[in-house]
């Protein structure tokens, strides 16, 4: 990651790659295909906090779905306190156009294990009588899709906050509209 943030991701050759880690070239084709898949290695390991995070959550035996899907939220929305430049600058390599199709394999990855979580947690909700949803593995794939793809779209990113803030509320009215909890229970906290 250091080497992407030196020299920026284009400008990065394997051949820095294996001299920055003192590695022979075949020895970094064994494990990787190429650059892309390193960075692909990269994001994944990202994206595992962030899914160790959510699975304690949903596995959270005193909370309930309503305080789940806050803290949900609460999880998978970056402040900007908690940017860093190596996140910052993964993010700017991962929006590039050549990385689109690595991307797309990623959040399809994230969206079938959100999916997973989400599910639980719209079961949970049907059982303390809090949701009323007729396909909850529907329900929760179509919303993980939808919040996955959302949150990477690079106009929504760059646009102004008001912007971001009204895709959360637009999911959270969403989720409401499922549910019988109280309007405004699930208010998006100010980043």
């Amino acid at each position: 990651m250091l080497l992407f943030m030196e020299k920026g991701y284009a400008n990065t050759t394997t051949q820095d790659i294996v001299d920055k880690v003192n590695i022979s070239r075949g020895l970094l084709y064994y494990h990787f295909k190429n650059k892309e898949d390193i960075l692909y290695c990269l994001v994944e390991r990202y994206s595992e906090k962030l899914l160790s995070d959510i699975h304690v959550i949903v596995y959270d035996d005193d909370k309930t779905a309503i305080e789940k899907i806050r803290a949900f939220i609460d999880a998978t929305i970056i402040s900007t306190d908690n940017v860093s430049a190596e996140g910052t600058e993964l993010q700017k390599t991962v929006d590039l156009e050549e990385n689109r199709y690595m991307l797309d394999k990623l959040s399809h990855k994230l969206i079938e294990k959100l999916t997973i979580y989400f599910e639980r947690i719209i079961n949970q909700g049907i059982s303390e009588k809090v949701f009323s949803v007729k396909y909850p593995s529907e329900t929760a794939e179509f919303l993980m899709t939808a919040y996955v793809f959302v949150s990477n779209n690079i106009g929504i990113k760059t646009s102004k906050k008001e912007t971001v803030k009204d895709y959360l509320n637009a999911f959270k009215i969403m989720l409401e509209q499922k549910s019988k909890y109280k309007k405004d229970s699930l208010a998006i906290k100010k980043r």
